[in-house]
């Protein structure tokens, strides 16, 4: 059990914890006082108090709160997987693939996306003066636990591979909403930087769209234009680690070691070439 509410010490903490995700709850909008109640006697109580769920007769499951695989993952105490993980499977058993990811955005992963898309900078502490972020640092794992890891673990996948033109179009929206979020991200925001803003956690799912672009050249001009932008901050942050941000640096790292270890088709290097030649242009 990861909840210790009979420990005083412990329930403070959390009690105090509980102003910065009463904050996050407040911005998303769609979470009822109602719920927010229930949410709350979660967070500091834990399941056996309040579980979120009923079960019927029949032991069909019903959520009491959307997107409860989020919430599940966001406030459980915990940082360590497979308790978070066993939490998960009271709501619905059996949905995750071998690696313990979510299948197809099950509860909360989409909305997490949204929630996260341009969450770049640091927040004030509501409980201190330091900084936070929209999960209290939990982004890593809901991205983990929530999202696919791959394109070949979207629903849409399978289903576009005889249709080149389709799966062409859905690889380019999933490598470009990366790219473009990330280039924003490096380029705009270098003196607060969040360092858990959620992309960073995409880079293999960007790797793999790229993998399985089928086409010559790209159709959206914004990503063009932000691949050099994304490019020369890769070269830059590698190249002198010490002046910049340490979340852009180890990013930086990350997505060239992913990169060079794809394996990724010659029409691909084709592909990017003219990017990563103009980006090291524009830096000379």
């Amino acid at each position: 059990m990861s909840w210790y509410p009979d420990d005083k010490t412990w329930l403070k903490v959390r009690k105090a914890q509980w102003k910065e995700v009463k904050e996050s709850l407040k911005e998303m909008r769609f979470y009822t006082p109602q719920d927010v109640k229930l949410i709350k006697e979660y967070f500091l109580y834990g399941p056996d108090k309040e579980p979120l769920r009923t079960v019927n007769n029949y032991g069909e499951v019903r959520c009491k709160v959307l997107h409860v695989g989020m919430i599940t993952v966001w406030l459980h105490p915990s940082f360590e997987r497979s308790y978070i993980v066993e939490e998960l499977d009271k709501y619905e058993a059996g949905t995750r693939n071998s690696n313990d990811r979510v299948k197809d955005y099950y509860n909360g992963g989409e909305r997490l996306l949204q929630l996260c898309d341009l969450d770049y900078e640091t927040h004030k502490s509501a409980t201190d003066d330091g900084d936070t972020s929209f999960f209290q640092g939990k982004e890593q794992l809901l991205a983990e636990l929530l999202l696919p890891a791959s394109v070949e673990d979207e629903s849409w996948f399978k289903n576009s591979l005889r249709d080149e033109d389709r799966l062409k179009a859905k690889c380019e929206r999933s490598f470009r909403m990366a790219i473009n979020r990330l280039s924003s991200y490096f380029s705009k925001h270098m003196e607060n930087p969040n360092p858990n803003f959620i992309y960073r956690y995409r880079l293999s799912y960007c790797i793999s769209a790229l993998k399985h672009f089928k086409g010559s050249e790209f159709e959206a001009q914004p990503l063009k234009e932000n691949l050099v932008t994304f490019f020369a901050a890769i070269d830059k942050f590698t190249a002198s680690p010490d002046k910049y941000p340490q979340c852009f640096v180890e990013t930086a790292q990350e997505f060239t070691r992913l990169f060079n270890e794809a394996d990724l088709p010659d029409s691909v290097h084709a592909l990017l070439a003219p990017y990563i030649k103009a980006a090291k242009e524009g830096a000379a």
